[in-house]
């Protein structure tokens, strides 16, 4: 059995994660996002597809994007 892959940091902070790899370790990076804030982008060769943050993380910016004129 081999290690599973961990999320990598990127530049802006989200964490990034292989989405082949993500499967398994879904439930830990749903309790790191709940506990910690932390933010993962789920990527499909290199490039990011969706990300994974809280409920309260997406309303907030939905109502920074309706804020903007």
């Amino acid at each position: 059995m081999t290690d599973a892959q961990k999320p990598v940091p990127a530049a802006d902070g989200v964490q990034e994660l292989p989405l082949t790899h993500a499967r398994a370790q879904l439930t830990t990076l749903i309790e790191d996002a709940r506990e910690r804030g932390t933010v993962t982008a789920l990527t499909v060769r290199g490039r990011r597809k969706i990300c994974l943050v809280t409920p309260e993380w997406y309303e907030e910016a939905v109502k920074a994007l309706a804020a903007k004129p």
